[in-house]
């Protein structure tokens, strides 16, 4: 039997491209940090220049060695300057964090139109798959590579009013579980994240004025998730403790998932204010 690995979760001499790591606070933001303390070079790509310059910076008085990239991860040639970076910087490309995503509209399924459906798949779904090409021609697969796609816990939920949302993250996890398996005999695995509410940016309106405890009290953990949680089990899948977990996606929710259909800050009352997700 081979020893026990004692280096948990140390990425030293290895390349990671995180999406969406420009806002504070952030799921992008924190995994690129988790990955750079562990000893990770890091790319960090996010479609606004001006902040995405301040998590570099940022970054850099944390001592990690990092390179910015801004650009929307979706559009034409994007993917391939970030991959491309990883190697022109850093020599490989061996980690990939696909954050991007969101909600585009809130709206039934009796009314949703065409271009809100086909805008909020291609959010969801073509950025990340445009990443993962790029990563691999690029040689992701040398030496082992692994990749995790940030899903969404609204998979699980039947919430009218993000019929858009829920169909897109579900292609998302197919495209997951697909890629797993292709990818597998290469030696590249392919896991998934699925946060519920989490305390970011993008949701800040619903967990702001009481920094989440409304919230709170309808999950099961009694906890409203952070940033970090997401990111910690980002890491963890990137790492050699996961080796053999491919094709998988992971629900960090506080419990939210064990509920039934789950609760959702979607039309609850006690909660107001939603935005459109952060795209960056």
């Amino acid at each position: 039997m081979n020893p026990i690995n004692q280096e948990i979760s140390n990425f030293t001499g290895q390349v990671a491209v995180v999406s969406g790591a420009s806002r504070n606070p952030s799921i992008g933001r924190s995994a690129a940090f988790q990955l750079g303390l562990k000893g990770a070079s890091v790319v960090i790509n996010a479609r606004e220049a001006a902040p995405l310059e301040r998590t570099e910076t940022d970054m850099r008085e944390a001592g990690i060695e990092v390179v910015s990239i801004p650009g929307s991860i979706g559009d034409d040639g994007i993917s391939e300057r970030v991959a491309d970076a990883a190697i022109s910087n850093f020599g490989s490309l061996d980690l990939l964090v696909n954050t991007v995503g969101g909600s585009l509209t809130r709206t039934s399924a009796t009314t949703l139109k065409r271009s809100d459906l086909l805008a909020t798949l291609e959010l969801n779904t073509w950025g990340p798959l445009a990443l993962i090409q790029a990563a691999l021609n690029v040689g992701l697969e040398e030496g082992g590579g692994s990749v995790v796609n940030i899903s969404s816990g609204t998979v699980n939920k039947t919430t009218p009013t993000m019929a858009a949302y829920a169909a897109a993250k579900s292609a998302l996890n197919a495209l997951t579980r697909t890629l797993a398996r292709e990818l597998a005999p290469r030696g590249v695995r392919v896991n998934g994240v699925a946060p519920g509410l989490t305390q970011t940016t993008a949701t800040i309106e619903m967990w702001e004025a009481d920094d989440g405890a409304a919230a709170a009290g309808n999950i099961l953990l009694g906890t409203l998730t952070r940033a970090e949680d997401i990111a910690a089990a980002c890491v963890f899948l990137l790492s050699s403790e996961a080796r053999q977990i491919t094709g998988q996606v992971i629900d960090v929710d506080g419990g939210n998932h064990l509920l039934g259909g789950g609760w959702t800050p979607i039309g609850d009352p006690s909660i107001e204010g939603f935005r459109e997700a952060d795209r960056s």
